[in-house]
């Protein structure tokens, strides 16, 4: 692996980490968009959840963007500080994927279920109206499966990534 090729895929990582948290955003405000619906809603209880998903999902934020702003590595960098570089990028990407499901996801799907449950109660979402509500619930498992797999399947590149540079650094002694 080249200096070169070094640089280029911390760059590209760097970028990707940088939108992934900028994604990461949509969650509070589905959160938002939910919640504010849902206001009409007399109930305590449901606005009372409303509320904890809200503030799960601020404090996600913050335990997801904490320390993961990082400026990309000078062009006149090492080999060694290139390789370190690269490794402290993958190492904040596979941060990002395993908190994400925890503090991103998680205040989402609690809203959207309250929010079928909330339906669901109210008599909105009957036996006449879930067969057209059915479509939007296996989008939502969908939606989830691939999520989850995606997920997976990105954490398991990142330990390549890791064990490649562990094999590199090891074959050259750095």
């Amino acid at each position: 692996m080249t200096l070169l090729l070094i640089r280029k895929k911390t760059r590209e990582l760097h970028a990707k980490t940088r939108g992934e948290l900028l994604r990461s955003i949509s969650g509070p405000l589905i959160v938002v968009a939910l919640g504010a619906f849902s206001l009409r809603f007399s109930e305590p209880a449901l606005r009372a959840v409303f509320a904890f998903a809200f503030a799960w999902s601020v404090a996600g934020q913050y335990f997801l963007n904490r320390g993961m702003w990082s400026r990309a590595t000078p062009e006149d960098a090492a080999l060694s500080t290139g390789l370190k570089s690269y490794r402290r990028e993958v190492e904040r990407r596979r941060f990002l994927f395993s908190r994400a499901l925890q503090w991103y996801l998680g205040p989402v799907l609690l809203v959207i279920a309250t929010w079928i449950l909330s339906a669901v109660r109210m008599g909105i979402l009957d036996r006449t109206t879930l067969p057209k509500a059915a479509p939007f619930l296996t989008l939502m498992a969908v939606w989830l499966g691939a999520l989850v797999f995606i997920r997976m399947r990105g954490q398991r590149e990142l330990q390549r990534e890791i064990d490649d540079l562990n094999e590199i650094e090891n074959a050259n002694n750095c």
